[in-house]
């Protein structure tokens, strides 16, 4: 339920599940003032009964012109990398000689026997090896090329959302294996709150297969007490979203290994 604040204007987003069934005041902890708020009608019933999905609470408070755009909105399209960038790319490694080769293929076979034993908590995190990864982009626009580049260099199927109905519409059409949120994502329309929303109705075992990263302008890069406080899995600072490549495989590496018994025991029990 959405509340606006008669006062400063400032929208308030109350849990649906805990409105009590009689008129209640409601205080803003922007200017304080107090907002008496009428509950909804048939709000004592069960609250399971009454949960609503992001969309169907965004589409209930637009405009009715924003309505239809919500409502005809496409998922999240495909990120795809210029054709200059990859002329560009291409210039770049005809240059390569041949010390410089074997150079890579050396560091690439040191790092395929350091990872040999890493890659099967990977695979059980992503599923079946030979599935394509993917991942869903829903950051400011000051970062979106910067994120999908890098994601789409590890080889995921990236998606960029342009606004929150886009984004909740890919998450419900496809599993993805990545979502990096941005606090400031869709603003107007407070497409964090709503995607945060979406992913807590995910039953659990989706919900381990969804691997959550959140940029931030402030935290260090790979803090785990601060993706711990702020209910995802991995913190990237701005400043790395260019190389977050690599700390994300890392990460998902190691949470791979976490839930690889986990998800074995699962498996077993189910057959």
């Amino acid at each position: 339920m959405i509340v606006t604040c008669s006062k400063c204007q400032t929208r308030l987003q109350l849990d649906e599940a805990k409105i009590p069934a009689i008129p209640f005041n409601v205080r803003c902890p922007k200017c304080s003032h107090a907002n008496n708020v009428q509950p909804l009608a048939g709000n004592s019933a069960s609250p399971l009964n009454n949960t609503k999905s992001a969309t169907d609470t965004i589409t209930e408070d637009a405009s009715p012109l924003a309505r239809a755009r919500l409502e005809h909105a496409a998922s999240a399209p495909v990120f795809r990398a210029e054709a200059s960038d990859k002329n560009s790319t291409a210039k770049q490694e005809s240059v390569i000689n041949a010390e410089d080769v074997v150079r890579l293929l050396s560091a690439l076979l040191q790092r395929g026997a350091a990872t040999a034993g890493a890659g099967e908590g990977e695979s059980s995190f992503f599923g079946r090896s030979w599935e394509q990864r993917r991942a869903l982009v829903c950051v400011a626009p000051a970062h979106k090329e910067t994120v999908a580049r890098a994601l789409s260099e590890s080889r995921y199927e990236v998606f960029v959302a342009a606004d929150t109905a886009q984004a909740i519409k890919r998450m419900r059409e496809d599993q993805m294996s990545v979502l990096v949120l941005d606090p400031e994502f869709d603003q107007i329309e407070q497409g964090a709150a709503f995607i945060n929303r979406e992913i807590a109705q995910l039953r659990p075992v989706e919900r381990r297969r969804l691997f959550i990263v959140q940029l931030s302008p402030t935290a260090r890069t790979d803090d785990a007490h601060a993706a711990f406080v702020n209910h995802v899995n991995l913190m990237v600072n701005t400043k790395d979203a260019a190389e977050m490549s690599s700390v994300l495989e890392r990460a998902v590496r190691d949470f791979g290994e976490l839930y690889r018994d986990f998800n074995k025991a699962l498996a077993a029990s189910s057959t």
